[in-house]
């Protein structure tokens, strides 16, 4: 499997069955509506950041002991605030994960709520408190009723989100101020394509929302709707045949997908699959269809007509159209005598802006297996630079455990996808939130697997000199 390969969650035993219908019965019992939210002005995302900025390799100090859910407590080698979202109680003993992609945006557009994932399947909401950095469950809404796997919030209405509800094989909209589902966009009946399989959904900074459909599962969706909330009017991209709105692209590839995603100007949708080495990009403007050539391995974040590679170094491309899209440029180049680079990582930049340069969240990891080549940057949440400067801000050690891939997935020391530290930064810029098993300590979900845990850092330094301890 290639690096930019993302795993989206499947039910992990039969036991999911009772779970779901649980949980479905719970929504349908909620009478009250939700009080009204909190409104919070939107912050500016930072361009820099204040906390600790070098290339030493800082070895992991001994695992901090965790409280429960609500746990804050402190990174012990970059002094970031971390608070624990969740524990074995929030949800039967469940695993609790960010999404399967760094590039989905489970935060709304004032840092006010956010969710995270039961096994990777059921959104479960949080209040959140940027003031105070405390998350707290919504009384009368355990979940989001109807929408699996990951979501997206608006960019714009802090109270909407959006998510893919596999029972009537569409898009549906929520609503936090009233605590209901309000709209929804019947894909089979919108496109009169056959559904199949639901894939990626992401949303622009100009509401048009992107899902990827149709096959029998990740790997063989054929299809991409591009579906414009301002003026209800979509495009379909078939990928498998090469057309957009039913017509031929001159010298479009032929592949399936496996994840994709828009750009926040909508302009640029990008996706990749078997068949094709690295991302494929869709320009709605032209209607070109190309792919992207140059240092185009690693997993992948847009912002507003710009990429950024997890390759390596990471990659920043300036620009998606197709004379420039190949023009690369490295964010950091490797510190002299540090050992190479060779860990995989995942890129989150729902903070990007259109009129600045901001840095781009990465949390990194390697596989215990191959052994820590003990570099810098390595099993960290970092901020890197956009604006050519090479500037890297350090946050936190993840303190995840992956093992090697092809072991047994019922083995307890086996690969497991949802152990790599994912994370989602914020849209102001502020907060990072992130998988980890904590280094193996959460103890076991009802198959007997290690537990993961939803993990938050403050991306901000309260050590006065901003110095890591030695």
């Amino acid at each position: 499997m290639e690096l930019q390969q993302i795993r989206i969650s499947r039910f992990r035993s039969l036991k999911d069955v009772t779970f779901l219908a649980t949980s479905f019965l719970a929504m349908f019992m909620v009478l009250a509506v939700l009080p009204n939210l909190p409104a919070a002005e939107p912050a500016t995302p930072p361009l820099v950041y204040n906390a600790v900025s070098d290339t030493r390799h800082y070895a992991k100090p001994e695992l901090p002991k965790l409280g429960p859910a609500g746990f804050a407590f402190q990174d012990p080698t970059f002094h970031c605030p971390l608070l624990r979202v969740s524990d074995e109680k929030t949800i039967e003993g469940r695993s609790i994960v960010t999404p399967a992609t760094a590039f989905s945006n489970p935060w709304n557009a004032d840092s006010t709520l956010f969710c995270v994932l039961a096994d990777g399947v059921r959104n479960i909401p949080f209040r959140f408190d940027p003031k105070t950095m405390t998350a707290s469950r919504i009384e009368g809404l355990p979940m989001l009723p109807e929408m699996f796997n990951e979501i997206t919030f608006s960019r714009h209405d802090p109270t909407i989100c959006f998510g893919k509800d596999r029972n009537r094989e569409g898009i549906t909209k929520f609503d936090f101020s009233t605590g209901k589902s309000v709209d929804f966009i019947d894909v089979g009946k919108l496109t009169g394509l056959e559904i199949g399989y639901l894939g990626t959904l992401s949303i622009s900074a100009n509401d048009v929302l992107a899902l990827i459909f149709g096959g029998p599962g990740q790997d063989a969706s054929p299809y991409v709707l591009l579906y414009d909330l301002k003026t209800n009017k979509y495009r379909v991209w078939n990928t498998k045949e090469a057309t957009v709105d039913g017509k031929a692209v001159a010298d479009a590839p032929h592949f399936t997908q496996h994840s994709g995603l828009i750009d926040l100007s909508g302009r640029y949708f990008v996706t990749l699959g078997p068949g094709v080495h690295g991302p494929i990009v869709w320009d709605t403007t032209t209607d070109q269809i190309y792919p992207v050539t140059a240092q185009n391995e690693g997993h992948y974040a847009l912002g507003f007509g710009q990429m950024v590679n997890c390759a390596r170094p990471w990659t920043f491309r300036p620009a998606l159209d197709a004379k420039s899209v190949d023009n690369v440029k490295h964010l950091v180049e490797q510190p002299a005598g540090d050992p190479y680079f060779a860990y995989d990582s995942h890129a989150s930049w729902t903070n990007a802006q259109p009129d600045a340069q901001v840095p781009v969240l990465v949390s990194s990891y390697h596989i215990e297996e191959s052994g820590d080549p003990k570099c810098v940057w390595g099993d960290e949440i970092i901020a890197l630079a956009t604006d050519g400067s090479g500037k890297v801000w350090r946050f936190a050690h993840s303190r995840s455990t992956v093992h090697t891939r092809g072991q047994t997935p019922t083995d307890s020391k086996g690969y497991n996808f949802w152990d790599c530290p994912r994370g989602n930064v914020s849209q102001d810029g502020r907060f990072f939130m992130f998988t980890s098993n904590w280094e193996e300590t959460l103890g076991k979900d009802a198959q007997g697997r290690v537990r993961e845990d939803a993990f938050i850092v403050k991306l901000e330094s309260v050590g006065s000199d901003h110095a890591p301890n030695k």
